[in-house]
């Protein structure tokens, strides 16, 4: 136990201080395997195996897409298309900025990609449009999350390759709840601008409608190409993402013609960059997972658990409220590996399907997504609108409950995650 204490405390200690994710990982597992008299090669070693995997490739590639997207003004024509469908509903802009990270969600894989490239673009829109600042910062930070719960996933990805999960049907298992999400969102964006009084805009012709889809079905092409090239079994996930940079590459240079040398040189000069932090993290949550192994942590929890795991909703809660509150301290993609082996203990003791926890444990982690001290999108969106986090907290509470709403959804009807799976890739969820 004192070990645990160890590991534990260093960390949080660590974190405290604001050393890097990555480093307080790594520097608690390593000072609490030489107190456990655990070689430091042993615990550098598992530091390379955590990121030595050939569906991690997927995760770079993915974030390259996303990208090469921006950079090609990819993203426009995606936002002039949206608001041909949407921008004639009371809220106006604030439907696109949703519907728009719907689209943008299904290339790049990642919130904060997605809260960056149509947060430049969208929050001052909105501004101009009436928004309150405040209002167009969490609309964005709100419509980013689903960025890794419509596929692709960069997070279903991780999980996918750590825990022997198919990723293809955790791909589709988060189709049907990210379309849930952007929904409720845009009731909230409804209600509220009627509240406001917000005007409404004329709706879009249906020559107008064709013209921006025509425009945008290059890009819109590119989730289809990913998702039934997996399930069909043409490709695995990394050699998606590897054709998706291709692809996008291609449509880019040669189709939209936005790309040059240099603009593709910034592209993959900024994704290099972006991929050092989460990578990071996931070699340092490859030493600290086996301390925690070694340490044997996923048992000791799960006895401290007992009878929760007799009730499947009991559990599915019990995980729920874990990665909330591991969400709002700590990235993602750490906290999946770190915790998935406790996570896949649980699902063995309680008969759950390891592609409805995977997909719910991403749905919640998106909601960390919005909680400071580390929502990210929360984070990138308040430095594009230049509002203070605290000020657009109080604005986000009816979106933190329809997201709550959302998971409550996913723990208590299964189907709404197995649907899709089980009548594309029915051997991906058992049957």
């Amino acid at each position: 136990m004192f070990l645990i204490s160890v590991l534990f405390t260093g960390f949080f200690i660590l974190c405290l201080l604001g050393v890097p994710i990555a480093f307080s990982l790594a520097l608690s597992a390593m000072v609490t395997g030489l107190l456990a008299g655990i070689s430091p090669l042993v615990v550098v070693q598992n530091m390379f195996t955590g990121v030595d995997s050939y569906t991690l490739l997927a995760v770079p590639l993915f974030m390259l897409v996303g990208e090469i997207m921006d950079k090609g003004s990819i993203t426009e024509r995606l936002v002039v298309f949206s608001r041909s469908l949407v921008g004639h509903i009371r809220g106006g802009l604030g439907h696109v900025t949703v519907f728009a990270n719907m689209l943008m969600s299904g290339i790049s894989g990642s919130g904060t990609a997605d809260a960056a490239a149509l947060g430049s673009i969208l929050i001052p829109a909105m501004k101009k449009e009436g928004y309150p600042s405040e209002m167009a910062v969490a609309v964005n930070a709100s419509a980013a999350t689903m960025g890794p719960i419509i596929p692709p996933s960069i997070i279903m990805v991780v999980y996918g390759a750590y825990g022997g999960v198919s990723i293809a049907g955790l791909f589709l298992g988060g189709a049907l709840p990210g379309i849930i999400v952007g929904i409720t969102l845009m009731l909230v964006i409804y209600f509220w601008a009627t509240a406001k009084k917000f005007p409404t805009t004329a709706r879009a012709t249906m020559k107008q409608v064709f013209t921006s889809f025509w425009d945008s079905i290059w890009a819109l092409l590119v989730p289809f190409i990913i998702v039934f090239g997996i399930i069909g079994g043409l490709f695995t996930a990394t050699e998606s993402a590897m054709i998706a940079v291709v692809y996008s590459l291609l449509v880019s240079v040669f189709i939209y013609r936005t790309l040059n040398w240099r603009i593709s040189y910034e592209a993959f000069k900024k994704s290099l960059v972006a991929l050092a932090n989460p990578l990071l993290a996931v070699a340092g949550a490859g030493a600290f997972g086996y301390i925690m192994a070694y340490l044997q942590v996923p048992n000791l929890i799960v006895d401290l658990a007992g009878p929760v795991t007799d009730s499947t909703y009991a559990t599915l809660i019990f995980i729920a409220v874990l990665y909330l509150v591991l969400g709002t301290f700590m990235d993602a993609i750490p906290a999946v590996v770190i915790f998935l082996p406790v996570v896949q203990k649980m699902i063995a003791e309680a008969g759950l399907n390891p592609v409805h926890v995977g997909v719910l444990v991403t749905v919640v982690l998106c909601f960390g997504f919005l909680t400071p001290p580390y929502g990210l999108t929360l984070l990138l969106s308040a430095g594009i609108g230049n509002v203070p986090v605290l000020k657009v907290v109080r604005t986000l509470v009816p979106f933190y409950l329809v997201m709550l709403l959302v998971i409550a959804i996913l723990i208590f009807l299964p189907d709404v995650v197995l649907f899709l799976p089980r009548l594309l890739v029915p051997t991906a969820v058992g049957g």
